[in-house]
Parts: C-alpha cells; sequence; structure tokens
C-alpha cells in the first residue's frame, strides 16, 4: 500500500437499531448519504430459486447486485473486528502478503502453504499479494539508487533466479484447491513499489503461465492500481506495447486500494490534469471498458483517527459515507476490503502521519455494521453464491 499523497442516498437507521447490535455509532441527520438497501436475496440459491446472474461472469464474482465483504491482514485487529460482527456478517475474504524476493526472514513456502490453510478455516477466501520485490528500502535508500526501480519484476520477467519460489506458489495453490484471489504486484505503478515500465506485465503474464501450466484453475489474478500513482496505467508505448496493463487473458479482476479522501470523493480534474479522484474514475471506467470486475483490495481512512469521537465523525461524513457512496455509485464495484488496523503501530505508517483505523474501538462501529448489515453485502455463510465456487469448494 502506499504513502497518502496528498450521492444523496436514504438516511442510515436509527442509533437504536446500531445499540442492539451491542456499539453505538453517529446518528446519521436526514438525508445524510448513505448506500441503500437493494434487498437482494441473502440465501443460497435453491430448487424454486432462479440461478444468480453475474454482471461480467469473472471466476469467483458475486451475483449482480452482491459486493462481497473481506478484511485485511492484521491477524490480531482481525480478532477484535470479527469478534464485533454478528455470524451472518463474517467477512468472506482475508488478505495476505508473500514478498518474492529475498528479506531477513528468507524463503517460507510451508509458511504461505499453512497461512492459505488458515484462512479457509475461518471461513474465508484468501486474497494474496505476490510482492514482485524483496525488503522495501526507505525513500532516503530509494533516492541513493542509481536506478529508484529497485523490485525485481524485471529479474522474473527476463531471468529464472525467482522461478524456485514462483513454482512454490503455484503448487501451493493447487494443493490447496479451493477458491483464490491472487494479486501479482499491487500497487503496480506507484514509485513505493520501484517495478518496471514495460517490465511489470511482462512478469505478471509469466506469473499466470506459470500458474495455469500447474493446472491450479482455482485462482482468480488481479491487477491492482492506486490512484496516490499517475494515471498512465493503460499508456503504450510507439510499438503498441503496454506500459503496465498485462492484458485481458491473464486479468480476471480489476483491482484499486483507496486510503485517501481525495481517491473518493471531489472534483475529478484540476489544474487541467485529473485529481486522485479523476484517476479513480479513469481506472474504474477500463475496467468497465474491459469488462472486468472490480475487488477493493485495501482500503481504510488514513487520515483519521476514528477511535476519537471529532475524528470519527469527520471520517464518517468525509471518507466513510463516499466510500460506500462510490460503490453503490459503481456496479462494477463487487469485492472490497476493510482493513481495521492502528497504522500508528507500524512505523513506516506511522511516521507518515497514518491514523488509527481499528474499528472494534470505535464509536463508528455501529454505523457501520448498519450498512454492511444490508443484504447487499455477500459474507462468509454465502460463498457458495460466487461464480464458480463450487467447482473448486
Amino acid at each position: 500500500m502506499s504513502a497518502p499523497y496528498g450521492r444523496t442516498f436514504v438516511a442510515l437507521l436509527s442509533l437504536l437499531l446500531c445499540t442492539a447490535c451491542g456499539n453505538e455509532g453517529p446518528t446519521a441527520a436526514a438525508g445524510d448519504p448513505v448506500t441503500p438497501d437493494t434487498g437482494a436475496p441473502t440465501g443460497p440459491t435453491g430448487p424454486s430459486t432462479p440461478a444468480p446472474a453475474y454482471q461480467f461472469g469473472a471466476k469467483f464474482e458475486p451475483p449482480q447486485g452482491r459486493v462481497v465483504h473481506g478484511l485485511g491482514q492484521w491477524e490480531s485487529y482481525n480478532v477484535t473486528y470479527s469478534a464485533q460482527l454478528s455470524a451472518a456478517m463474517q467477512p468472506a475474504s482475508e488478505l495476505l502478503f508473500t514478498v518474492i524476493g529475498d528479506t531477513p526472514r528468507g524463503w517460507e513456502p510451508e509458511k504461505f502453504a499453512s497461512s492459505l490453510s488458515a484462512i479457509d478455516a475461518r471461513g474465508r477466501i484468501p486474497l494474496i499479494d505476490i510482492a514482485l520485490r524483496g525488503l522495501k528500502p526507505t525513500d532516503a535508500q530509494i533516492a541513493a539508487l542509481p536506478d529508484p526501480h529497485y523490485g525485481i519484476d524485471h529479474d522474473i520477467a527476463n531471468g529464472t533466479t525467482y522461478d524456485g519460489r514462483l513454482h512454490d506458489v503455484a503448487n501451493a495453490l493447487k494443493a490447496f484447491k479451493k477458491p483464490v484471489m491472487m494479486r501479482i504486484g499491487g500497487e503496480f505503478s506507484g514509485a513505493w513499489n520501484g517495478y518496471h515500465p514495460y517490465e511489470y506485465p511482462k512478469a505478471f503474464r509469466k506469473i499466470v503461465g506459470m500458474v495455469r501450466a500447474t493446472g491450479a484453475n482455482n485462482v482468480a489474478f488481479v491487477w491492482c492500481y492506486e490512484p496516490a500513482a499517475s494515471d498512465d496505467f493503460d499508456a503504450k508505448n510507439a510499438t503498441g506495447a503496454n506500459k503496465w496493463y498485462p492484458g485481458a487473458d491473464v486479468v480476471d479482476w480489476f483491482s484499486i486500494d483507496l486510503f485517501a479522501t481525495a481517491d473518493i470523493s471531489g472534483a475529478a480534474t484540476g489544474h487541467g490534469a485529473l485529481t486522485q479522484y479523476g484517476r479513480t474514475l479513469k481506472f474504474l471506467d477500463m475496467a468497465v471498458a474491459e469488462g472486468k470486475p472490480v475487488v477493493i483490495a485495501e482500503s481504510s481512512p488514513e487520515q483519521y483517527d476514528i477511535t476519537k469521537s471529532a475524528d470519527a465523525s469527520l471520517a464518517w461524513s468525509s471518507w466513510f459515507t463516499p466510500y460506500f457512496g462510490l460503490i453503490a455509485a459503481r456496479s462494477e464495484v463487487k469485492w472490497f476490503v476493510y482493513i481495521s488496523y492502528d497504522w500508528t503501530k507500524a512505523g513506516d505508517y506511522n511516521a507518515q502521519g497514518w491514523k488509527n483505523n481499528d474499528l472494534s474501538t470505535s464509536s463508528l462501529l455501529g454505523a457501520y455494521k448498519t450498512e454492511i448489515g444490508k443484504a447487499k453485502y455477500l459474507h462468509s455463510a454465502e460463498r457458495a453464491l460466487l461464480k464458480d465456487y463450487a467447482i473448486y469448494k
């Protein structure tokens, strides 16, 4: 995830309903923009129920009008987050990060395989990110590098150094057999990841080929952008080669990470260029043009400490409301992941000014549960409704 760079709907349910859930949230004034309850069916299809319709027909896509609820990667925080939710609202997916390059821990393929099983045991689909780099340098270290593109995507694309590790991943996915969403080099064009233009899409294609070659058909491949980066994700060079896009034949889902308020609201243009929100809309438009659903793979209101009352109220109006509004307005968004975490506990993010986004200790929890308790959101118990899920369950 990156460093921060810096519609009106029906009113929220009353606080009485939120309090019945065990936690109070902010009172919503009449006219506050939140998303409508579509009244979509919530149970598995039965003998007398029509088969679900899917907008794009993508692997593991939820039925038309439904949005998958997922959570982030911080295990201890996930425990407290999920403990606040009823059995019917448990998240259907969980983030997992795997770094292909060298780190102090070294390469641990057994841990990767066991993590997949642990996520499945919790009733969730793994949403894994395969980072095409090693340990991330500091900003100062990157500035001193002769080539700031420190990722290993070009090595993967043109050599065999990391093929053994990639084969380990592919074999673990095949052995797992169950549904997996696989982000390859998330936030591909963010300078903070150090990936190489024109080389990254080659690496993406190679990895997809390696996974498919094992017969691991239980994997949906995800291409992920972050709007703090430039809007050249659809660029080509003079020969027609894609700068960042791997191609529709190897991308099942588009993906976007949303943290700043500027990512999800405001003007689309400014000073003759697209704003961060404009870049978000452009990327979503590209997904529609390519016929791909979208997963919000990472999100939280990093600018606000939602454990403090004043910040929480502002976060609800300035971040959560436009965030859920965007999901409601853009039908291509089929999946969202909220990261419940205190970013001040992570040195890099704390230094960048990220705040405490732990929902389990926030007054916003009641209002949040009211939102995700709507019939449009698909939770763990309904995973069987996802397209092709039954093939790999």
